[in-house]
C-alpha cells in the first residue's frame, strides 16, 4: 500500500508555485560534457538530445526506419502525450549519423541494447551512463529537494532539449519556428527561454556600466537611424516578460493581421 504524502509546508507550497525557468548548458559546459563521454552509445545519445531536441524516451525508442538521412529529417513516435511529430537535422549531424549507420548495419534501434532480450538501449541505461558523465565532470549538482524529499540536481539529460531551444533562439531562429521544432503546444512554453538569454537587456547593461569606448565609435552610435521596433515583437516581449496575458497577445496579433 503507498504511503500516503506528507502535507507540503508554506514555504514549498511557494516553491511549487513559483515561475519557474530550465537551466541550461552554454558553449563551454557542452564541450566539458562532452570531454567526459567514453562510450560511444551514451554519445549518440547526447548527441541527438540535444541537435534534434529529443526527449530521453525519444531517444530510447528512435529506429532506423524513422531516419531519413536523405531528406535531413527523423520522425518522433509517440512522443510527449503519445504525439508523433517531425524534426529537421542539421548538415553537421549527416556525416556522423551516416558513420554511427555503418557501425551497426542490421540493428533495428537507433541505440541498440547489449543486454540479450532488450531490444534497444533504456531510459534507465541511458541516465545511468550520461549521469556517469556529468560526474566526471563536476557537473551533478545538487540544488534542493522535491515536496517528497528527492534530491533535485541543477542538470539532467532534459537540459539538452532545453539547451537546443535556447541556442536557437540565440542565434536569430524566429520564435514560431523554434515552437515548431520543439514541438511546443503553447507558444507560452518557447517564450519561457527568451528569459534566458535576453540579449538585448545583456547588451544595454553592458552599454551602461562599460565607458572607454572611442568617441568616435560612441558618436557613430548616437547618430546612427533608429529603426521602428515590429509591434509584434513589441507585443512577444511584453508577453514573456509578463505585461500582458495569452489572451491580450492573441488579440495584439489578430490586430495587426487584420491592419496588415
Amino acid at each position: 500500500m503507498a504511503r500516503p504524502r506528507k502535507p507540503l509546508s508554506k514555504t514549498q507550497e511557494t516553491k511549487k508555485k513559483r515561475r519557474k525557468y530550465p537551466n541550461v548548458f552554454f558553449k563551454n559546459e557542452m564541450v566539458k560534457l562532452f570531454d567526459h563521454i567514453n562510450t560511444p552509445k551514451t554519445m549518440m545519445a547526447t548527441f541527438m538530445a540535444f541537435f534534434c531536441a529529443l526527449r530521453i524516451s525519444e531517444v530510447a525508442k528512435l529506429r532506423w526506419t524513422d531516419i531519413d538521412l536523405d531528406n535531413k529529417r527523423l520522425k518522433v513516435v509517440e512522443g510527449k502525450n503519445y504525439k508523433d511529430g517531425f524534426v529537421p537535422i542539421s548538415s553537421v549531424c549527416i556525416p556522423v549519423l551516416q558513420k554511427w549507420k555503418l557501425m551497426n548495419p542490421d540493428e533495428e534501434y537507433f541505440l541498440p541494447s547489449d543486454i540479450y532480450g532488450m531490444p534497444h538501449y533504456t531510459k534507465s541505461g541511458i541516465y545511468k551512463d550520461y549521469k556517469k558523465a556529468m560526474e566526471r565532470a563536476g557537473m551533478f549538482k545538487p540544488i534542493h529537494e522535491d515536496g517528497c524529499g528527492r534530491v533535485q540536481h541543477q542538470y539532467k539529460f532534459h537540459t539538452l532539449r532545453h539547451s537546443r531551444c535556447t541556442h536557437l533562439l540565440n542565434n536569430g531562429v524566429p520564435i514560431e519556428k523554434v515552437q515548431h521544432f520543439m514541438r511546443h503546444d503553447e507558444i507560452d512554453t518557447t517564450l519561457t527561454y527568451t528569459w534566458i538569454l535576453d540579449t538585448e537587456l545583456n547588451k544595454m547593461v553592458e552599454d551602461v556600466d562599460v565607458d572607454d569606448k572611442p568617441q568616435s565609435q560612441a558618436a557613430s552610435i548616437t547618430a546612427a537611424p533608429q529603426q521602428p521596433e515590429d509591434p509584434l515583437d513589441i507585443a512577444k516581449r511584453r508577453l514573456a516578460y509578463g505585461e500582458i496575458t495569452p489572451k491580450e497577445f492573441e488579440r495584439i496579433c489578430s490586430m495587426l493581421r487584420s491592419s496588415s
